[in-house]
């Protein structure tokens, strides 16, 4: 069998961990897309849309439309107090015919005869005959009874209703909130197909000389179209802004003609309807801060100009949507996957406030309406998903990589390994110091002890040893028999690799020395070790079999550190370092030059120093 590369073994890893994080990405858009579907985010999603509205601000309404108020003013200033005679209405219409209003709309429904004067009802309804461009207003009601759902239509009393050029629906549809963002344009009965349009439809027909037989309701694209009136049968309202951005006479003013300004209601669609408090016509719309602040009549306004502008907002459909979030979570996946989980949460929260900018530019430049909050849930789920994911990952990494490490350095270096993360398994270069420590004649030793003595001497001896290298910071890189091989400044680099090494040589002397002591008191033989430390480059990584790997150091560097340990013996010393090392200790150490020192494996002869002391 062909065995795999490092850069194959890699690539599958790769091509796993890439899999991996489509599969997340899906997995939690589709989790989003489902929590979404449950309208769980319906009402966070509607304030986003008011948060637009208020954020673009206030746009000057450009249909023709004047709304004449019944407020608390007019309350105080008419003749008579509420519920005014219907003969008032009567007189307002003249007043408003005579001015020039194309179009006159009651966002009031008289359902019920006047409990007053009888002649109250006919002067009205000969006032809306004689004016013949006055819509009425009129109510669908449906509600749920023990048989199933009930339509009632509530018209106004038959003498208004047949004086009047058309009645119009005066409600709107209610948001989960209670608020009101849409508009319902025509209602169509299933039986026999009449259609019941809105007081704001039937007032803006009106002003434009439309036809109500000329009205197509395209039910497939749920579109209606009339006259240039080309629209969805159910539009979001593009409010102007808060209540009173419309053009608003006081009723009593209309009705006295008082204050009017020449041409205020000429070739205007007029709109009355109440404003006052304390008849809780208001409503809560998307410039509402709290509670109930539009008027239903100005609700009406609003629509009137949205239609006039052809300025409906649109919105994303479905199946957009849908593709949209599977974008932003694969995308988010990727993105995050491939940087640290802290620079993630910064990309995530930059790729938030950009999405924000978009829906605000869309929505004010476009009257474009994309959901805002369902991905925004989409990439703060990803970015979870996968950051739970990547921590397993590294964590599995951490294990081995703790598992390797643990054998060879202390375990505040392990921890540090682990906190950088910057060690590779595969092989790097390093500038490294590196100590090798032999037992002088210890297999002559071994002879003369038991071995139960021998391992015991060799176990402390090694024991001693290694505690020292970690100590000191260092890798301990082997075990060759009596023999430690160690390594400063690998896997984390240290600056000061060289004098750590040549410390750990001089404590390891003076540990021997106590040791040496102790064992004597026992009964035991002496030990006598040298020391050879060099320093320079080296080739750093995990090396081995496929079955069998360590962490290691090799390359020249190590060769002459072994080399220096051996010379020991010819030169009588017990602790030898290279020039390179001395080269970088010599203000801490003292120590005696040898120089034009053959060294096995080197042609050109070589300066030693034996190391006398380290200050």
């Amino acid at each position: 069998m062909k065995k795999e590369t490092k850069a194959v073994k890699k690539e599958k890893k790769q091509t796993f961990h890439r899999r991996a994080v489509i599969l997340i990405g899906l997995l939690a858009t589709i989790l989003s897309v489902s929590i979404t579907r449950t309208g769980f985010f319906e009402g966070l999603e509607n304030k986003s849309i008011d948060w637009r509205f208020k954020e673009r601000g206030v746009i000057a309404p450009t249909a023709p439309v004047v709304i004449v108020a019944i407020d608390d003013a007019s309350f105080s200033e008419m003749p008579e107090r509420w519920v005014w005679p219907r003969n008032f209405y009567a007189q307002l219409i003249s007043n408003l015919k005579s001015w020039g209003a194309k179009a006159i709309a009651f966002d009031v429904v008289y359902s019920e005869p006047t409990a007053r004067n009888p002649k109250e009802d006919a002067e009205f309804a000969k006032a809306v005959e004689k004016a013949g461009n006055v819509v009425l207003g009129m109510a669908i009601i449906y509600e749920e009874t023990k048989i199933g759902p009930k339509t009632t239509k509530v018209f106004p009393i038959p003498q208004l209703n047949e004086a009047a050029y058309a009645s119009g629906i005066v409600h709107h549809p209610f948001d989960r909130d209670s608020s009101i963002r849409h508009s319902h344009l025509v209602k169509v009965e299933t039986e026999n197909k009449q259609k019941y349009l809105s007081l704001s439809m039937e007032a803006l027909g009106l002003y434009k000389g439309l036809r109500r037989e000329k009205l197509e309701i395209m039910e497939k694209e749920n579109m209606i179209k009339w006259g240039d009136i080309l629209s969805p049968n159910q539009i979001i309202i593009n409010y102007a802004g808060p209540a009173g951005t419309f053009t608003t006479v006081p009723f009593y003013q209309a009705y006295y003609g008082k204050d009017i300004k020449k041409n205020m209601f000429k070739d205007k669609i007029v709109l009355v309807g109440s404003t006052a408090d304390i008849l809780h016509d208001v409503f809560s719309t998307p410039f509402s801060e709290s509670g109930y602040s539009m008027p239903g009549v100005e609700i009406h306004a609003n629509v009137i100009n949205t239609l006039y502008n052809n300025s409906m907002m649109k919105r994303m459909d479905s199946l957009s949507s849908l593709g949209l979030l599977l974008a932003i979570g694969i995308f988010t996946s990727f993105l995050i996957f491939s940087i640290k989980t802290l620079r993630g949460l910064i990309v995530v929260f930059v790729e938030v406030i950009a999405f924000i900018f978009l829906s605000r530019y869309l929505f004010d430049a476009h009257n474009y309406i994309i959901d805002l909050v369902n991905p925004l849930f989409t990439m703060v789920l990803c970015y979870s998903s996968i950051s739970v994911y990547k921590v397993a990952v590294e964590e599995k990494e951490n294990r081995k990589l703790k598992s390797i490490f643990s054998r060879y350095v202390s375990k505040p270096l392990v921890d540090e390994i682990l906190k950088k993360q910057e060690i590779k398994l595969g092989g790097e270069v390093k500038e490294v110091s590196v100590l090798f420590s032999d037992i002088r004649g210890f297999t002559a030793m071994s002879e003369k002890m038991n071995p139960e003595d021998v391992l015991g001497v060799l176990n402390e001896y090694l024991t001693a040893m290694t505690d020292i290298v970690f100590e000191n910071g260092g890798t301990l890189d082997k075990f060759i028999g009596d023999a430690v091989m160690a390594v400063f400044g690998s896997p984390l680099y240290d600056k000061d690799h060289a004098i750590k090494a040549v410390k750990t040589g001089w404590m390891m002397q003076k540990k021997l020395d106590e040791l040496n002591v102790k064992w004597a008191e026992e009964g035991k033989s002496s030990l006598k070790i040298g020391i050879g430390v060099n320093s320079g480059k080296v080739v750093a990584g995990n090396m081995g079999s496929l079955r069998r790997m360590e962490y290691t150091v090799i390359g020249d560097t190590v060769n002459l550190a072994s080399r220096l340990e051996s010379l020991n013996k010819e030169l009588s010393t017990s602790f030898l370092i290279s020039e390179d090392t001395y080269a970088l200790v010599k203000d801490r150490i003292k120590a005696k030059r040898y120089t034009d020192i053959k060294i096995k494996g080197k042609e050109e002869r070589l300066a030693v120093y034996e190391v006398l002391e380290v200050l």
